[in-house]
This record gives C-alpha cells, structure tokens and sequence, in this order.
C-alpha cells in the first residue's frame, strides 16, 4: 500500500482541529471552525488530485502507518493513565509532543526537511501547553487553542507540500 502524505496531513490536520473544537465549548464557534477547516481541507484534497498525488514508496508508506499506529496507542494509552491519576490536563499537550515526534521521526526516514520543522512546532507547542496546563486549570487554553492551533500547522504544511503556500506567495507579488 502506498500513503500519500498530504491525504494524512490533512486527516491529522482535521483530528486536531475536532480536538480544539470540543475545548471551545457548545456556543457554535467550533462547529463552525470545523466546518471551514473540513471545506480547507477538502479545496487542499482536490488540488492535490489535480497537481498529481506523490504518494511515497511502500517502505515509507510502512513505516508512516507503524509510525501512526504507535502513536495512537500510546496516546490511547496515556489518556488512561492520566485519567487514573487526574491529569487529564495534560493530555493534549502529550498528545502533540507524540504527534511531532512521529513527524520528526518520518523525516528521518523520508528525508524531508519541511516535515522535520513541522514535528519541532508541535513538539514546542506541545511543551507551551504542558507548561500552561500546570499554570492554568481551563480546557479552553490546553485543548481549544492548542488544537486549532496544531490543526492549522498542519494544515499549512499539507498546503505547502501540496503548492498552494508558493502559489500564494507568488500572486501577492
């Protein structure tokens, strides 16, 4: 099987920001960040189909998927935990720390530098947001702002790899 990289940038794009949505609250505002991500997502999607899709060789494809299964068990795992200890704040700070590890770590194995600085970003965010978790006791800081913040990292490295980011700057010129 061959995983193209801007079709998975763009589910855990759409994972983080369903995360920030659910510590927004009930008021709306996060429906409809959701929605105007998904409708982002969808326009980046097609333009990757149009441009060509560059899935990787099967290796990589492997050791993305191996990658990304570890990751969700081990962030399944750490919800249990923290649940146990009542450290539940904690948990979508750890959960971006994991998530730019494995970014960092498929740069590693594919190469790509742009993926590397991706992974840096969330790790760092992450380490902000454990940081502001033991400061501040809301969810609305720990996982509203911090998953709508990593959804559009993520997101704008889907465009960028994609093209979109490139041709943008290249029109405002």
């Amino acid at each position: 099987m061959r995983v193209d990289p801007v079709l998975v940038e763009l589910g855990v794009a759409l994972v983080w920001l369903a995360v920030g949505t659910l510590g927004l609250g009930a008021d709306g505002a996060g429906t409809l960040v959701l929605a105007v991500g998904i409708a982002i997502a969808i326009g980046i999607g097609v333009e990757n189909r149009r441009r060509g899709p560059r899935p990787f060789d099967t290796s990589r494809s492997t050791e993305m998927l191996r990658l990304a299964g570890g990751v969700i068990a081990v962030v399944v795992l750490a919800s249990i935990v923290l649940g146990l200890l009542s450290s539940s704040a904690f948990l979508p700070g750890l959960a971006l720390v994991l998530t730019g590890a494995a970014f960092v770590l498929l740069s590693r194995a594919t190469g790509q530098r742009p993926t590397r600085w991706l992974g840096f970003a969330l790790v760092g965010v992450g380490l902000l947001s454990a940081l502001l978790s033991t400061m501040l006791g809301g969810g609305f800081v720990t996982q509203g702002l911090l998953g709508i913040l990593a959804g559009v990292l993520v997101m704008l490295s889907a465009a960028d790899r994609v093209g979109l980011v490139e041709m943008l700057r290249d029109r405002t010129r």
